[in-house]
């Protein structure tokens, strides 16, 4: 994930959002575990740190899923969710049958296919192959077919006070909106109960209980807090800080239950056009004896991996993941069978080993995630020794210009800016960065630098949080990039 929330609220509304270039330091925050990894131009040995030590990737682990869809699927893969029908009530010309009142006999079948950029316009619009086959009742059940992906829908390890936030949707086969609900908390003074307020229809409850506080009594002991339950009900208890004239918090919540979030679009989407229907089921297995009358494609693959690379989205990783996963194997995707599938690819079309790499999921979320730089940097030479075959360094952010580098502190001013592509990966007390530096000779070069056990004290801890001031970590980041792009030698040089 791009960076590590408490809350799901975002501090926009306090505090300035956009980083401050930031000088670079010699010195690494006492404490905090650095492993860097990286070539020099023309020279074929590894320089850095602590380069075979197990460290947690974070975000950075995205890079492996990006490759191996782009090395296993393609570029031009794409997502197809289809409405079909009973075989029996389509002609012959592939026209829906109806009676003369709208009424199909038979039954109807959604097949999501865990495309992370389905949304319900997609929705509306797949939904309006039956409107124009002028059916007005479905004379049998609509059958939402989610079995593409199989077993736990989130990974194991995830943070569970992170779960009610976006950034941790869960990457199950039916996907609509991100499986994320926007919302509004509107408060009505100090002292008062705030009002929760849906930003657009959707089929969800929220409850709140969030009280008015002044907003120099926000925090620590007085926080706002999500509790989500089963069919996605939400209840917001806690504070949350009254600004000017009751200005309102923007909520982002991840939904508890994306079975149920399928259900209830769709019996919402199906009475918005006027049909009805008899009941509305999941099958968790592959449905026979239908043909496909309306579908709706993705973007091609390598503009999806570019999104996820670019936001740090961790709802496309899984969900990319676990596509790689069910189609390696011909099987429904489990995280298991999905990382093994990750290695598999890695190993067969880029013959790279992940040996004792340990991988959880596809989006870097987990802690329990381990890698070490030794390995991502050989990832890495993979990828910079055959980008004119796979195409692959042109999906990353670039420093001072795009994606989650476009405000990163330590990379933002010359020469670091435009001269580095790469991923950032940030969960808590991690911060890591890795990718390809453009040297000071014109030379395009891999480099890892992670840290892990990064930790301040309380009042620097709080002003990071809040934006007030740059990681100071990311000044000794900037001095050890400097360093890469001057091609000097880590231990000798500097």
């Amino acid at each position: 994930m791009n960076k590590y929330l408490k809350l799901l609220v975002t501090s926009a509304l306090l505090y300035s959002s956009s980083s401050l270039a930031i000088k670079s330091n010699p010195n690494p925050i006492p404490g905090s575990q650095i492993g860097v990894a990286y070539l020099r131009p023309n020279d074929n040995n590894i320089y850095g740190k602590n380069i075979d030590t197990y460290m947690h990737p974070a975000s950075t682990l995205k890079v492996i899923t990006g490759l191996a869809a782009i090395l296993y699927l393609g570029h031009d893969y794409k997502f197809k969710t289809n409405l079909e029908v009973s075989a029996r009530q389509v002609s012959s010309q592939g026209n829906i049958k109806v009676d003369n009142n709208g009424v199909l006999q038979g039954n109807v079948l959604i097949k999501f296919d865990g495309d992370p950029s389905f949304t319900t316009q997609s929705y509306r619009t797949l939904i309006n192959t039956l409107v124009s086959a002028k059916v007005k009742k479905i004379a049998g059940d609509v059958i939402i077919d989610v079995s593409k992906f199989a077993g736990m829908s989130k990974g194991e390890g995830w943070s569970w006070n992170d779960l009610p936030i976006c950034f941790t949707s869960p990457a199950s086969t039916a996907i609509i909106n991100r499986n994320c609900v926007f919302a509004q908390l509107q408060p009505n003074g100090i002292g008062e109960v705030a009002t929760a307020k849906l930003n657009a229809a959707s089929p969800i409850s929220i409850q709140s209980d969030a009280i008015g506080v002044k907003q120099s009594n926000y925090g620590g002991n007085c926080e706002l807090e999500a509790n989500l339950y089963m069919k996605n009900q939400y209840h917001i208890t806690g504070c949350v800080p009254v600004i000017g004239k009751n200005q309102p918090w923007p909520l982002s919540l991840s939904i508890s239950d994306p079975d149920q979030w399928a259900v209830d679009w769709t019996n919402q989407l199906l009475k918005e056009k006027g049909i009805s229907v008899y009941s509305i089921k999941i099958a968790r297995s592959p449905q026979e004896g239908y043909t496909t009358v309306g579908s709706i494609e993705s973007k091609p693959m390598s503009e999806l991996v570019k999104y996820m690379l670019y936001r740090s989205n961790n709802l496309y990783a899984d969900a990319i993941a676990k596509t790689v996963g069910a189609e390696f194997y011909k099987l429904p995707a489990t995280y298991p069978r999905t990382t093994r599938a990750l290695r598999a690819v890695l190993l067969k079309y880029a013959n790279i080993n992940l040996g004792n790499t340990y991988i959880v999921d596809g989006n870097g979320l987990s802690p329990h995630n381990l890698v070490t730089p030794h390995k991502m940097l050989e990832i890495l030479e993979f990828i910079n020794l055959n980008d004119d075959k796979i195409g692959f360094i042109k999906l990353l952010p670039v420093a001072d210009e795009s994606g989650t580098l476009h405000w990163r502190a330590s990379t933002k001013n010359p020469p670091l800016g435009k001269n580095v592509a790469a991923k950032t990966g940030s969960l808590q007390n991690v911060s890591n960065l890795m990718g390809f530096m453009r040297t000071k000779s014109g030379t395009r070069v891999p480099f890892v630098f992670y840290t892990n056990s990064l930790s301040y004290d309380q009042k620097t801890r709080d002003l990071v949080k809040y934006h007030k001031i740059a990681s100071p970590h990311l000044g000794y980041e900037r001095y050890v990039l400097e360093q890469i792009y001057d091609e000097k030698v880590m231990g000798r040089d500097f």
